[in-house]
């Protein structure tokens, strides 16, 4: 009875060291929204993502963050409309979060592209596709080929930026 105790408390700390080790890396793809330094991080996560599906980004552009008040995300929570406030200085806590938008141009197959959604759907982080448009590509060769422009946006909580 001794020797199977001192076995599981052994295995009771072998597995919280386990724990304590992938607790960071839990914690960094568990967070639902992007830091500063995540959404530099996001283009290499596209690439990733794109290459892995065959795509090619053409284009990748962050366009300005925008500030979401408080009183914004609570108006649209709620489906009303938003009084217009005349004060024009916003003070840093009445800020929610910030949308980061980012227009992209991807070239590739329609499977490849379904499935380079997925992936990002996949993710923990939240991102939204705001803005897509999906053509077709004609030519002798392009068997299925399509191009897609669009917006997508990111969102960071008012802390983190």
């Amino acid at each position: 009875k001794k020797e199977e105790t001192q076995k599981i408390l052994q295995d009771i700390k072998i597995k919280k060291k386990k724990i304590k080790k992938m607790k960071p890396e839990y914690e960094a793809y568990s967070t639902l929204f992007h830091s500063r330094a995540e959404v530099e991080g996001l283009y290499q996560t596209l690439s990733e993502y794109a290459a892995m599906n065959n795509l090619v980004i053409a284009k990748i552009e962050k366009k300005e963050i925008k500030e979401v008040t408080k009183a914004a995300a609570l108006a649209q929570a709620t489906g009303k409309k938003q009084k217009k406030k005349k004060k024009a200085k916003k003070a840093a806590n009445a800020i929610a979060y910030y949308t980061i938008p980012v227009q992209f141009q991807i070239d590739g197959s329609f499977l490849g592209y379904i499935k380079f959604k997925r992936q990002l759907s996949l993710s923990q982080k939240m991102l939204n596709f705001d803005k897509e448009s999906i053509k077709v590509v004609k030519g002798k060769d392009s068997t299925g080929a399509i191009s897609v422009t669009g917006t997508l946006t990111i969102v960071g909580l008012a802390d983190d930026f």
